[in-house]
């Protein structure tokens, strides 16, 4: 059976009780305590799929320079469900390529946007184009 440390103070279980409860934050809950926003890209729609000569654009999404999704294969019209998110401090850049896998290592820039608040976790969209494509965005900032 087990017992209690008697010297266990109460301030000592308040602290064990708050590691408890941080550790069940969800992203969007942690990213508000830190100070932070949380942004969720929930879809991308090809309006115009066009950055490949051959073939369907393979498009991936960057934060801060950062990979957050992709690449996924894409044509004109297509719609993917992309349901991907981080902490992020303001200004966010969110920005899209087309992957050419090519010896120069040079992908296609898609376009971008900066993000400069928060949505309050409402639906934005946000229409980018590049290399012949057009694409947009679908996303929530908490």
């Amino acid at each position: 059976m087990l017992g209690i440390n008697k010297r266990t103070s109460n301030s000592d279980l308040a602290c064990i009780d708050d590691e408890q409860l941080f550790a069940q934050l969800t992203p969007e809950e942690g990213a508000v305590i830190e100070g932070g926003a949380f942004l969720l890209i929930d879809q991308l729609q090809a309006i115009k799929a066009d950055a490949d000569t051959f073939g369907d654009d393979d498009t991936y999404i960057t934060v801060n320079g950062s990979k957050l999704w992709g690449p996924g294969s894409f044509s004109t019209g297509q719609t993917s469900g992309v349901n991907r998110g981080l902490g992020v401090d303001f200004p966010a850049r969110i920005e899209l390529f087309d992957e050419d896998g090519g010896f120069n290592g040079s992908d296609d820039s898609l376009g971008g946007f900066t993000i400069n608040g928060s949505t309050n976790g409402a639906a934005a969209i946000a229409r980018v184009s590049g290399g012949g494509s057009i694409y947009d965005v679908y996303y929530r900032v908490f």
